[in-house]
């Protein structure tokens, strides 16, 4: 081995105390190994291989050694940042849970229901008007329905089912049900001043600000006009926009709901 050679290994053993150590340890084996006495004869072709394995031995190990190292820093790391993006999804996840509108938790639960069979109408009617009235003494705010007008050749896109009360917040909500191409629509309505709408995606649209959530596979759309605060229920697809009919029948109401679309 030349001078130079050993120069750079002690160059490098004296910055490195643990690979120093190691090479004493080696020395100290292969003295012990070399005063030993063989138990048998070892054949000259194994003799040669293992002298020309062992004429570089520190080298071999030291680049083994930071291959190594280097590997577990890789493995490491990525362990950590997987770690640290579960945890990240999971405080984010958490987060909208929490952010999520107590009146629009309840509009998809009550929903669910309805859809299960497992909530009876308390009315059952066709005619906003009749809906609208049966409200009138049972709800602390007024409730009107809107009416679709009708055209020549134009049918109605939606139906009116019925209604019923749902407990909240120590009084009384109103709870209306629609069929639109065979799927379920509902509608939850509550004074302003009980539930404010929150949570969610908020859409800005021709003076009105939604809020649009998807609970448990239900589209949700909430907003508050006139004093009043509104909880829209539907798979329909998008932001399902194409429910709010039920709300905003006629033409001029329909522009309101613009930028739900885009």
């Amino acid at each position: 081995m030349g001078e130079h050679v050993v120069h750079l290994i002690e160059l490098y053993l004296d910055e490195c105390a643990e690979c120093w150590a190691r090479l004493e340890h080696e020395q100290r084996l292969m003295a012990l190994l070399a005063h030993a006495r063989p138990l048998y004869d070892v054949p000259e072709s194994v003799r040669r291989h293992i002298e020309q394995l062992g004429a570089r031995p520190f080298w071999t190990r030291v680049r083994v050694f930071k291959w190594t190292l280097g590997l577990a820093a890789v493995i490491l790391t990525a362990l950590v940042i997987r770690v640290v993006v579960h945890d990240a999804v999971r405080r984010s996840a958490a987060d909208r849970a929490d952010h999520r509108s107590e009146f629009a938790l309840l509009a998809a639960d009550t929903h669910q229901r309805w859809v299960r069979g497992q909530l009876p109408l308390e009315i059952r009617s066709q005619s906003p008007e009749e809906i609208s009235a049966w409200f009138a003494d049972k709800v602390p705010f007024n409730l009107k329905l809107p009416s679709f007008r009708e055209l020549p050749g134009q049918p109605k896109p939606y139906q009116l089912e019925g209604a019923r009360l749902v407990g909240f917040k120590n009084d009384y909500a109103a709870y209306i049900t629609y069929r639109m191409r065979n799927r379920p629509i509902s509608l939850l309505v509550t004074s302003e001043t009980v539930a404010r709408p929150s949570g969610g995606e908020e859409i800005r649209s021709q003076g009105l600000v939604f809020h649009f959530e998807e609970i448990n596979g239900w589209k949700i759309l909430t907003w508050s006009d006139r004093g009043l605060t509104y909880a829209l229920v539907s798979d329909f697809e998008e932001r399902g926009q194409a429910s709010c009919i039920v709300c905003h029948p006629s033409a001029s109401e329909q522009r309101k709901l613009e930028d739900l679309r885009r």
